[in-house]
């Protein structure tokens, strides 16, 4: 999910967030790292911070009354960063891999309470195939959980089934959508056969399972 390039420019970043800190004063090592994952969207390290656009990542998650959305595309951004910087150009930066990995964990607690904090029923939506609930791609939430599967991100993967469990019970959607409940069918199934097969966070992540969300 790319971040959305209205709300999110680097021009306006840079106005929430602040400029970059010269790395001549801050006395950090500075790789940068520098990764365009959309043409709107690029990530850099530098000064010990993971940034977008020049803003410091770990300033967004902090916004009161964050977008969901956004939050979810942050962290397949981060994670899709480090991993890019892990394939060209190694895993052995010890500031860079802290960072990310603080990152993802920040972001995937905030993720979890402001999801807690959701009352009122299940907002659902099917847009071009895609099962969207409550503004996340539950198939984001099971890449996150299958590249990583700690049991924070186990629990949250287990609250986004028990949604989607609530639109096969007829429990979430008031009105017929076409393909919806086929649609619910086969990523509670991608979810159970994930959290069977990933019985302990220490296990290795299931690739096969990550190449066949689209099938």
């Amino acid at each position: 999910m790319a971040i959305d390039k209205t709300r999110f420019n680097p021009i306006r970043l840079r106005k929430l967030f602040g400029e970059k800190t010269d790395s001549s004063s801050s006395g950090v090592e500075t790789y940068r790292l520098p990764f365009r994952r959309a043409p709107n969207e690029e990530y850099s390290f530098e000064n010990g911070k993971i940034l977008l656009n020049g803003a410091d990542v770990s300033g967004m998650i902090n916004i009161p009354d964050p977008d969901i959305a956004f939050l979810v595309g942050l962290s397949a951004g981060v994670e899709e960063y480090r991993n890019t910087v892990w394939v060209r150009y190694g895993t052995d930066k010890r500031d860079f891999n802290g960072q990310a990995q603080g990152l993802l964990e920040k972001l995937l607690s905030k993720l979890s309470h402001v999801y807690e904090e959701t009352t009122g029923g299940v907002k659902v939506q099917l847009q071009g195939g895609k099962l969207w609930i409550n503004d996340i791609d539950p198939k984001v939430v099971l890449a996150l959980f299958l590249s990583n599967p700690t049991e924070e991100r186990r629990r949250y993967l287990e609250s986004i089934q028990a949604k989607v469990g609530l639109i096969l019970q007829g429990k979430a959607v008031k009105s017929h959508i076409d393909g919806l409940v086929a649609e619910a069918k086969r990523i509670f199934h991608q979810i159970e056969t994930a959290l069977q097969n990933q019985a302990s966070p220490s296990h290795p992540p299931l690739l096969a399972t990550i190449h066949n969300l689209d099938r």
